[in-house]
């Protein structure tokens, strides 16, 4: 470790905070497909509410959980990790915290907004590669605020760390790629036509109903799941139609 001294490197832990990240990333998970199954299941949750419902259970955990853990945890805030009556007189006597505040829950709001319409519209996976965009768009604002604004903030151009992250972007676009199905791996089969219409119960695949079927529009990842549904239903009752009708066109009773 790369510190200040003995104490440095008695306080900080990697493999805790690889174990952590992970963590954080597999909860992350577990909360995108359950949007998604609240959402496209029978229950029908809408988007709103799903923000509104995860908005006030992250507000209970906090208030009623959290805030009395990091209370009673001996820290430098004022004998606590986290001092909530310190933070509320903050609030109360400083316009700038209250700015920040309200800038920050707008942001979040629209933030949270978008990211479960696209969880809605296109499906949980898709919700997770654009995520991976966040991050990789701060870096970028950050180099350009360190080389083109000011020096004492954002984030300098490093050995060996800015080409690990580089290689992971270009990782992440080459993967977006290929789910996308724009970059086909050889060694693969990707099925087309009918064959591809066998495998539309799978979960992990874009299924186009056959009145949308057109080669065009298999390879859009913006199709709307409710454009598929509404398409699915009316191929679905169609094939009832033909299957009930006699031979010469007429109904059988």
């Amino acid at each position: 470790m790369v510190g200040g001294g003995e104490s440095a490197d008695t306080d900080k832990n990697p493999l805790v905070g690889v174990c952590l990240v992970l963590g954080g990333a597999f909860v992350q998970s577990l909360q995108y497909a359950f949007e998604e199954r609240v959402m496209t299941s029978d229950i029908g949750a809408p988007p709103l509410l799903v923000i509104g419902m995860e908005g006030f259970w992250g507000l209970l955990l906090c208030t009623v959980a959290l805030y009395p853990i990091v209370y009673n945890l001996p820290g430098a805030d004022h004998g606590s990790i986290e001092d909530p009556y310190n933070t509320w007189a903050m609030f109360q006597n400083s316009p700038e915290v209250q700015r920040m505040f309200w800038m920050y829950f707008f942001s979040i709001f629209v933030y949270n907004s978008f990211a479960v319409l696209v969880t809605f519209l296109l499906d949980s996976v898709w919700h997770a590669i654009l995520d991976n965009f966040r991050p990789i768009t701060v870096w970028v604002v950050d180099l350009f605020i360190f080389y083109y604004i000011n020096k004492d903030f954002g984030e300098e151009w490093l050995w060996p760390g800015s080409y690990i992250q580089v290689v992971g972007l270009v990782v992440l676009l080459y993967g977006t790629a290929v789910y996308n199905g724009t970059i086909k791996l050889s060694g693969f089969e990707y099925p087309e036509g009918e064959q591809a219409a066998s495998l539309t119960k799978s979960p992990l695949l874009v299924r186009t109903p056959k009145s949308m079927a057109s080669p065009a529009l298999t390879k859009s990842p913006l199709l709307t799941r409710q454009i598929r549904r509404a398409s699915a239903d009316r191929d679905t009752r169609s094939e009832t139609e033909m299957a009930a009708r006699g031979p010469r066109g007429s109904y059988e009773i």
